[in-house]
């Protein structure tokens, strides 16, 4: 390689590691500042699956009719079906000294948008979720509802959990010894998933049930300026899990990815002596991918994490950017190089072409594989 070319590779090198040192810095491979604890308003505690109810109880059921406006982006979706609410003459007696209303029971935790999308309706139709409850409400919903993670560890192949939570509303029903407990009727009794609850391009794969056990820092009456730990609110969440159908990922994210890398790794089989040619085609394959992978992040919110395809798209511009400096340096060597001995460069080129192909792919492979499971 003469002078030029190194100095000018070096040069490179040396912008891309000032670019990365506050890249690495913000990762924490610069050295770590302590995290600022930030107060959070609420500490929930799981319930496990069978535990005895320790308050008076409402039995709770859902069936989700329909499911539809899936948007990871926003982390957001639409819903719409019934619940049941059943209950005893303990609950009946607190519920009318307090003049609570049936529909006034529960609210959805992770309803978002409410004064646009709720609708909720009382129907007269009978129900008896729980043999001899006495008394009971059946209602009729819909809304906009938040979707508090979107997994995208192994994204875009991540199982997606659509949740609608269900929470005691009044504070009078959480307190003290009328405090009331949720608990959800069991999927094999009342099923949570309805005719419509499937989701283009997933599967439904499982529905279950979640308890939860919520301890919110509220203001404390007649005291100005101070809050208290004063209240535990019952929750039980619907979770249905979505898988993502495998074909249909393929197609619409990594055929694409498959096609554009295909050609950058096939460039170097282009003769040596095509400089110009080879030029031109790892630059218009980083313009698409940068395309590509704006299109695919836009699809889901930022994340602190690379996901799984972040891996392989950052793989795929180091390659591109590894041939472009080939075939820069090769290029180079065969202009500088003496009309009888351009043959002899030609041939030095295309071996070094070979090898950096077989490393590429070699390498796809291995950050496919490492970063799948891991």
């Amino acid at each position: 390689m003469s002078a030029r070319p190194r100095r000018f590779v070096l040069f490179v090198l040396a912008a891309l590691v000032v670019f990365m040192v506050p890249v690495l810095g913000s990762m924490g491979f610069a050295g770590t500042t302590p995290a600022e604890r930030v107060p959070i308003a609420v500490r929930a505690t799981q319930i496990r699956p069978g535990s005895t109810a320790e308050g008076r109880v409402i039995h709770a059921g859902i069936t989700v009719r329909n499911i539809y406006a899936l948007d990871l982006s926003e982390q957001s979706f639409m819903a719409e079906g019934w619940y049941w609410l059943s209950w005893d003459d303990a609950v009946q007696a607190i519920l009318v000294r307090y003049g609570i209303k049936p529909d006034q029971i529960i609210e959805f935790a992770n309803e978002i948008e409410p004064a646009q999308y709720r609708s909720v309706e009382i129907l007269s139709d009978s129900t008896d979720s729980v043999a001899n409850a006495g008394h009971s409400v059946y209602v009729k919903f819909s809304g906009k509802f938040y979707i508090g993670s979107v997994a995208q560890r192994q994204a875009p192949f991540d199982h997606q959990h659509l949740q609608l939570d269900m929470e005691i509303r009044p504070t009078t029903l959480a307190a003290g010894a009328d405090r009331v407990e949720l608990v959800p009727v069991s999927v094999d009794k009342l099923p949570i998933a309805g005719e419509f609850a499937s989701v283009s391009g997933y599967s439904l794969s499982k529905t279950a049930w979640q308890r939860l056990s919520l301890t919110y820092v509220e203001p404390v009456a007649g005291v100005d300026g101070v809050t208290s730990v004063v209240n535990r609110y019952s929750r039980v969440t619907a979770d249905l899990t979505y898988s993502p159908d495998h074909l249909t990922v393929f197609l619409k994210w990594l055929l694409p990815l498959v096609a554009v890398m295909g050609v950058v790794i096939l460039a170097p089989s282009i003769d040596g002596a095509l400089g110009d040619v080879r030029l031109a085609i790892p630059s218009a394959a980083l313009l698409t991918l940068v395309v590509l992978h704006d299109g695919y992040k836009s699809n889901f919110p930022p994340t602190p994490y690379m996901t799984y395809l972040d891996k392989i798209y950052t793989y795929s511009y180091v390659v591109c950017f590894a041939i472009f400096m080939l075939f820069l340096v090769g290029t180079n060597a065969h202009v500088a190089a003496a009309e009888g001995r351009r043959h002899v460069v030609t041939r030095r080129v295309n071996r070094l072409d070979l090898v950096v192909q077989s490393s590429a792919v070699v390498g796809f492979v291995v950050v496919a594989l490492v970063g799948w499971f891991r």
